[in-house]
């Protein structure tokens, strides 16, 4: 009997009743049959216990023992998932979120990521977060900021925040990751739906916002006259350049490339450029701009680049989405790729040729279409087209228009302040 209740133990079997007569079931009959040899099975699972408590005890009392400076540099290093699940285990781990000394060696350590944030048109309350790296998908809650404002840019781990009433514009800066933010004194004139955009400097952590266009000239109408920039260094807004005659900007978007704040101009289409250092508007042709629909401008590696849709019935050139890069000094355009024709067909098969919008950051840039929740990459490292996996935040979709997301490239770090004075929300 003795025999077969071991083989019981070992094959897993339940413990009905045939374990030794006592009609028992469960864990405590398994062992205690287990052991009935009379000599050496008990002994050993003894001992095997014995030695693996032992071991624990000893891998506890050397982890214990590492200095603190060691433990840090390695949450540090680790993916921003892992460690704010690791913020748990203890109050010290818990508060590194709030150590200058740990975002200043986060800033040093950590790996940099290049993601995008996404959001619903309208809903700002959580934001959708894409790691290329990994093609995974992270849900980023935004319930704590404040109500009626809208995520109008981003740039190295921060988020500005614009309402939308119009008038005098709120704008509110924020780290996501730590919830930090702060409220900038109110625009210097008052505006509809300004265009915005938003550039970190990496070494002084510093930033500048731009806000142009959409000047209000009475209650009922909107004109783009000028433009003006906060500078974090001094806290407080100044009249920038004055734009151009007869722009027009509706995307409301910039991307900040060597130095400039670029941003479409429509009817007809070009592009309007903002230099930083002299405080000048610009304006630059666009590559076969009788032809395009859907421009989109954004920053892959450094380089401004343009992403449209190419449509020449008249001549034999089929159509096509298209990448341009733009060449400095001359501001040349230079076609760096070509969506494949089949994809492209597929595309518009799946988008019923609606309006798409892209976002550029490092290797990537993602299509995303309206009124739609596929996802479209392409990868310059890998010259490669492809298809994101689903986001599995969006739930069931009951309209087409609730799976369209559009947002910006993101940086998630520790160590983006909204400087100078941090307010948890």
């Amino acid at each position: 009997m003795a025999a077969a209740q071991r083989l019981q133990l070992m094959e897993g079997g339940g413990g009905g009743g045939g374990g030794g007569g006592t009609g028992g079931g469960g864990t405590q009959n398994k062992i205690t049959g287990g052991g009935g040899d009379g000599d050496s099975g008990g002994g050993t699972v003894f001992a095997h216990h014995h030695y693996h408590h032992h071991q624990a005890l000893l891998e506890e009392r050397l982890w214990s023992q590492l200095p603190e400076k060691l433990v840090d540099r390695v949450l540090a290093m680790l993916p921003l998932p892992s460690f704010f699940r690791l913020r748990v285990v203890c109050k010290r781990w818990y508060s590194l979120l709030f150590s200058d000394s740990f975002l200043e060696l986060s800033s040093r350590v950590a790996p940099s990521r290049h993601c995008f944030l996404l959001f619903r048109p309208g809903v700002w309350s959580q934001g959708f977060l894409f790691d290329p790296g990994e093609r995974s998908w992270h849900l980023l809650p935004l319930g704590f900021l404040p109500s009626q404002i809208a995520v109008v840019s981003s740039s190295q781990g921060l988020l500005c925040c614009m309402s939308e009433m119009a008038g005098y514009k709120t704008v509110v800066m924020c780290n996501p990751l730590t919830r930090a933010c702060i409220q900038l004194p109110l625009t210097l004139k008052e505006r509809f739906v300004p265009t915005v955009g938003l550039v970190v400097d990496r070494h002084t952590r510093g930033y500048k916002l731009l806000v142009a266009g959409d000047d209000l000239i009475s209650p009922f109408a909107v004109k783009n006259l000028s433009s003006e920039v906060f500078d974090s260094s001094i806290q407080c807004w100044r009249m920038a350049g004055a734009l151009p005659r007869l722009c027009n900007l509706e995307s409301a978007k910039t991307t900040f490339a060597n130095g400039c704040f670029y941003c479409m101009n429509y009817s007809p289409f070009g592009v309007l450029a903002y230099d930083v250092e002299s405080g000048t508007w610009n304006k630059i042709q666009a590559p076969m701009r009788r032809f395009l629909r859907t421009p989109n401008l954004v920053e892959c590696r450094g380089r401004l680049v343009m992403v449209a849709a190419v449509e020449k019935n008249r001549l034999n050139v089929p159509k096509s989405i298209r990448i341009w890069g733009l060449q400095h000094p001359k501001s040349v355009w230079i076609e760096l790729e070509r969506m494949p024709q089949a994809l492209y067909e597929e595309f518009m098969r799946i988008s019923c040729e609606r309006a798409f919008y892209c976002i550029g950051h490092g290797n990537y840039i993602l299509l995303t279409i309206q009124e739609c929740s596929e996802v479209l990459m392409y990868d310059f490292y890998e010259k490669l087209w492809r298809w994101l996996p689903r986001c599995p935040f969006l739930g069931e979709i009951e309209h087409p228009a609730q799976g369209f997301m559009q947002g910006f490239a993101f940086s998630p770090r520790l160590d983006a302040f909204v400087y100078p004075n941090m307010i948890c929300c």
